[in-house]
């Protein structure tokens, strides 16, 4: 513990010194309260009572080396926090009294100034002429605002009980302001035009519950925006190779209407050649994934042509295939076909109840097609699963139709004749003949096929016990869901008809499984077809015979590059339109509001 104090002599006074030295190390550049001031370790001095305050500042001027006329003393007030603040100057008739007679001023009530925030900061000398406006940059300064910060003024007039303050014109001079030594001036930066006060802590609270929200809703939506603006950058690029893309294909266009206009006199059908070079390419654009192997007819390539995904057929012999071709070209459809969706190949998932019957019904109707051909209908002579091509929204479509005759010559033996075998004609093995009904048959086992996922092989013998000793649900495979009943047991006597030994037991497909199947598959009937009636007169016609455009029964019907067939008198007709309706444009013979002379 630190020695006592000496004893007081007789006749002095204690007076407690805080140089100017002292006040700023301890409480101007460190950022303490200026009222903050520790007495205990400044210095102390025994004054005789009868010693004048003047002849005290020769004391001072002895220990501290300061010349009398330099000295400015001041009075200090300890407040009730113990602290002391600067009161006033000394006039200079209390520095001609003797110390004793000075006022003690110790039992001066003030406010902590602490309580408030205020802080000092420094002290400025000005001329009273002057106007608070030509300090604000060294307040700025002496604060650490920005130059520009907006800042108010106040004059501190009060001090009990609490601080009070009174706003300062900056524009008046400090004389007119009332402003003399001594005076303190608080300022602070400028509140917001929308600061608010709250009376309770839960109002702010809420306040700032609410303020984040709102600052949540405002970054959701930045971010939104900022999707957006790339979405627009996107847009506006896709846009670009659009139009370039959109170029292209009427320089395209250009050249097949004028294709058209060479062959419209002519009777052939119109078909689109492709030279090797353009296979080349097409194939090169999916090079290390494209090869998809060996099949019957050909080596089966994945391609691109006129922007379109199609699966180019190269032959293995150019015999099977007209002599000046030697590649067929398909749509390309990326389910693959039927027999690896039974099978479920590639752990695919097995096609359902829906999806079955639906596959059915088109067969069904793709067969009508083919043998309403006039004069003579077309049979498609390989009918299986491997030949039905299902696309991405398991819609069927055949392919390979007629090829199988290219092998049917004296002496020759159809390839993989033991997978063909179970779809085959049984008369056909007898008479060498296929006939629409050899289609027909072959459609039989499809259907059965589907309905029970069981090999073809001996299959319609099974279905056909299965009924006759009503166990036919045990058979119906269960991958495909819940298969209503009443429908499956349809479905199997329609299969099992269609698979009889002799053509003469078979049904007819328009007048007999076209009539069971079709409202299966939930479609609405087709308008009339003349030459396709049934015995009974009531019309049934696959809406697949209507062309598109022309919504009239097809006579010549024409596949288009879009994988939809069209009559090919409508096509030219459309075609001719486009052209008559370019060129008019071109010679401004499109009148101002829209309606052009042909």
């Amino acid at each position: 513990m630190p020695p006592p104090p000496p004893p007081l002599p007789l006749h002095h006074q204690i007076i407690k010194v805080a140089r100017d030295e002292d006040f700023r190390s301890r409480i101007g550049n460190d950022g303490r309260y200026f009222d903050l001031v520790d007495f205990s370790a400044i210095d102390v001095f025994y004054v005789p009572n009868s010693l004048t305050v003047y002849e005290f500042k020769g004391t001072l001027m002895e220990k501290f080396g300061t010349p009398v006329q330099c000295q400015h003393l001041w009075w200090w007030a300890r407040r009730l926090n113990k602290t002391y603040r600067v009161d006033r100057p000394l006039t200079t008739e209390e520095e001609k009294l003797s110390v004793s007679s000075l006022r003690h001023v110790d039992d001066t009530k003030f406010c902590s100034s602490s309580e408030r925030g205020i802080k000092y900061v420094g002290s400025l000398y000005v001329k009273v002429s002057s106007r608070p406006s030509d300090i604000l940059p060294k307040l700025r300064s002496l604060a650490g605002f920005c130059a520009s910060e907006p800042i108010e003024l106040y004059e501190e007039i009060k001090f009990d009980p609490s601080v009070m303050c009174e706003a300062i014109d900056i524009h008046l001079t400090f004389s007119d302001s009332g402003i003399t030594t001594g005076d303190i001036i608080c300022y602070q930066k400028s509140l917001p035009q929308n600061w608010r006060i709250y009376s309770s802590v839960a109002s702010f609270l809420q306040h700032v519950c609410d303020h984040k929200e709102e600052e949540w809703k405002r970054h959701i939506l930045e971010e939104e925006i900022a999707v957006l603006k790339r979405q627009a950058d996107t847009d506006r690029l896709q846009k670009d190779e659009s139009m370039t893309v959109c170029d292209q294909l009427k320089h395209e266009r250009d050249n097949a209407v004028r294709q058209v206009n060479e062959l419209c006199d002519q009777s052939t059908p119109v078909i689109l050649n492709f030279s090797r070079k353009d296979l080349e390419q097409a194939i090169e654009h999916f090079k290390n994934t494209g090869d998809f192997g060996d099949t019957e007819y050909g080596h089966l390539y994945k391609g691109m042509i006129h922007y379109t995904i199609v699966a180019i057929k190269l032959s293995s012999s150019q015999s099977l295939f007209q002599q000046e071709a030697f590649a067929l070209i398909y749509e390309w459809l990326p389910n693959g076909n039927l027999e690896d969706r039974i099978v479920c190949t590639n752990n695919s998932p097995p096609l359902s109840w829906h999806n079955r019957t639906q596959i059915i019904g088109e067969i069904c109707c793709a067969l009508l097609f083919l043998h309403s051909n006039k004069p003579t209908a077309l049979v498609h002579s390989d009918l299986r699963p491997c030949n039905i091509l299902i696309d991405a929204n398991y819609r069927s479509k055949l392919c390979n139709f007629g090829l199988s005759n290219l092998f049917l010559q004296p002496g020759t033996c159809p390839p993989n004749l033991m997978a063909r075998l179970p779809y085959m004609d049984p008369e056909f093995n007898t008479t060498g003949e296929l006939t629409t009904l050899s289609d027909v048959y072959s459609l039989g086992v499809i259907i059965l096929q589907l309905l029970t996922e069981m090999p073809p092989l001996t299959l319609s013998e099974k279905v056909a016990e299965a009924l006759e000793s009503d166990s036919l649900h045990l058979l119906i495979d269960k991958s495909a869901g819940d298969w209503p009943y009443i429908q499956a047991k349809q479905l199997a006597l329609i299969g099992l008809s269609c698979t009889e030994m002799t053509r003469k037991k078979r049904p007819d497909l328009l007048t007999k499984v076209w009539k069971v199947v079709e409202p299966l598959t939930r479609k609405p009937l087709a308008a009339t077809w003349p030459y396709l009636q049934s015995a009974t007169g009531d019309s049934c016609v696959p809406s697949a015979f209507i062309c598109p455009i022309s919504l009239e029964i097809m006579k010549d019907p024409q596949m288009a590059s879009d994988g939809f067939t069209y009559e090919a008198e409508a096509i030219r007709s459309w075609l001719l339109g486009i052209e008559e309706t370019r060129k008019a444009r071109d010679n401004g013979d499109f009148a101002a509001g829209g309606c052009g002379n042909f």
